[in-house]
């Protein structure tokens, strides 16, 4: 299964939900791969966190622009999941990403919404989805620690509305990258020094995945289908 999570704006909660469902995906015995076409530092921190031996720990790939689905054919029958760090800009990288993943995660700030840059995320998601009718997009409100407030939500569901079947998470995740938890570390491997930052990234987590799975499931009955049909036809 692969995931995208891009934003248009620069921010960090776009690193902070790939590494942290990246973690959490490790923890259930999945096999992960987190990627980068927007050199995030991804590859730093896994070496940081591997020298730091910290558990699990995340395989990390960064791909150029001409590569990615070369790059993502090889890498499929490796890992169960592909999570991926596609950055704020519009590159043939990001592009590609889009057009290959299954689900594609956009953290937004409730209370700044940059209206210019966000449609520019739009049209991008509208054009992935010519190539890939099959995407899905959930989006998670960023927030100070008092909000959102209801015209901040409101503003977030109304850019939400905007892209076709897109849903907002019931999660809203409140300053996730407002603490250093050490080299290679995130918030889901400081449960007990952040409770509250890391039961938001865990009950993202649980939506995101429940979100994939059945699509992962409908892909995995399409291919028995053909493979029984296939073997019915060499007979």
């Amino acid at each position: 299964m692969i995931i995208a999570i891009v934003n248009q704006h620069s921010s960090p909660e776009r690193t902070v939900v790939a590494r942290n469902l990246a973690v959490l995906r490790a923890r259930a015995g999945r096999r992960v791969c987190l990627m980068t076409t927007a050199g995030n530092g991804n590859s730093d921190w896994s070496e940081e966190r591997n020298q730091a031996g910290v558990q699990p720990w995340i395989e990390t790939h960064q791909v150029g622009s001409r590569a990615v689905k070369t790059r993502l054919a090889a890498l499929r029958p490796l890992f169960d999941d592909i999570l991926i760090d596609a950055g704020t800009r519009d590159t043939d990288g990001c592009r590609c990403v889009l057009a290959e993943s299954r689900l594609v995660v956009v953290p937004v700030r409730s209370g700044a919404l940059e209206l210019d840059l966000q449609y520019r995320l739009l049209a991008r998601l509208h054009g992935a989805r010519t190539f890939n009718p099959a995407m899905r997009v959930m989006f998670v409100a960023v927030s100070g620690a008092a909000g959102p407030g209801v015209s901040e939500r409101a503003a977030v569901l109304a850019h939400v509305a905007r892209v076709e079947d897109a849903t907002l998470t019931a999660t809203v995740l409140h300053a996730p990258a407002a603490r250093d938890y050490g080299p290679g570390r995130c918030v889901s491997d400081a449960t007990t020094c952040d409770p509250e930052a890391a039961a938001e990234l865990r009950a993202l987590y649980d939506e995101v995945y429940p979100a994939a799975a059945p699509m992962a499931c409908a892909v995995q009955a399409m291919i028995s289908r053909q493979e029984s049909l296939t073997r019915r036809m060499s007979r």
